[in-house]
């Protein structure tokens, strides 16, 4: 069994990035970006090629969470707890600076977005929440909070190091990192907004945002948000006057205005980049909100 100490393989300087072999396979590995002093963002893959049987060691001041994106993942926690990381799931993890066992099985592999935060970093009422929702005693949780899509994970992944990316890459984290907190204050029964349709479709409207080229279905959406599509829609009406694919389709609106707007357009592009099926799906849509055609908008866009 091998010790691996995460920390020790994060580089020292912010924006700096390495790409760290696992014991065994050479295609077991983890590329990681320290963001910020306090922020890391990791990219892990294991190969199904061999059964992976390793111990976690991180630091005590340290919170984890952690999106499956394939395979399965065995974490046991210092009391023996086993806790299956699979089938798209996220979960919070507090290190406590204790080891964890963690196994992948021959021919399963695993794939896993990982984002380490120092705690000490957070406000005193949220390091308060964590102790409630997250004690010593329990240091996993599992969260309804969405798994990003394909396009949100590939942003941060990127590759890109400049330092408006990088500002772009801490706000993306520590999005993702309110969000789980919001959820755990929920848990613990902190938060006094928690029953607030408006709070409650903030993380569904922010997959959706990051999936606008994607043919999305209601039954992701009720598996990523833990909600029946009753419940999902009873809340987006309350909040937005909506229902879920109601809010969709203005997303998807309002993100194809702002191109034809600030850009010189090609329709059947933006038609492909923002979920319409061709550049006539899009024109009608555009007809029935704006009352005019795109091609008539953006002319007059183009000359005011």
């Amino acid at each position: 069994m091998n010790l691996i100490e995460p920390h020790r393989f994060i580089p020292c300087e912010p924006g700096s990035t390495t790409s760290v072999t696992l014991p065994g396979l050479h295609n077991t590995h983890v590329d990681v970006l320290r963001i910020d002093a306090g922020l890391v963002l990791a990219h892990s893959h294991f190969s199904p090629a061999i059964r992976h049987d390793d111990e976690i060691c991180r630091p005590e001041d340290q919170l984890i969470l952690a999106f499956n994106l394939s395979g399965r993942m065995l974490l046991v926690d210092p009391r023996g707890a086993a806790h299956e990381i699979t089938g798209g799931q996220g979960w919070i993890i507090r290190s406590g600076g204790k080891r964890q066992k963690r196994i992948v099985e021959k021919s399963e592999g695993c794939a896993n977005l990982v984002i380490a935060l120092t705690v000490s970093r957070l406000a005193p009422e949220l390091a308060a929440v964590l102790d409630i929702a997250l004690p010593q005693s329990r240091p996993f949780q599992r969260l309804h909070l969405p798994v990003p899509g394909k396009t949100t994970l590939e942003i941060p992944l990127d590759g890109r190091t400049d330092p408006a990316a990088m500002l772009r890459k801490e706000g993306q984290c520590l999005a993702l990192i309110g969000h789980a907190l919001e959820e755990l204050s929920s848990v613990s029964g902190r938060d006094n907004a928690a029953g607030d349709p408006a709070v409650l479709v903030q993380r569904p409207s922010a997959s959706l945002s990051g999936r606008m080229a994607d043919t999305i279905t209601m039954a992701e959406i009720e598996r990523e948000a833990g909600l029946s599509h009753v419940t999902l829609n009873q809340t987006f009406r309350a909040a937005t006057g909506m229902t879920v694919f109601g809010v969709l389709r203005a997303l998807r609106m309002e993100a194809a205005e702002r191109m034809i707007r600030h850009t010189h357009p090609n329709f059947t592009e933006i038609a492909g980049e923002r979920g319409f099926s061709d550049a006539s799906h899009l024109s009608n849509a555009f007809r029935k909100r704006y009352g005019t055609t795109t091609s008539a908008t953006t002319s007059f866009w183009r000359i005011s």
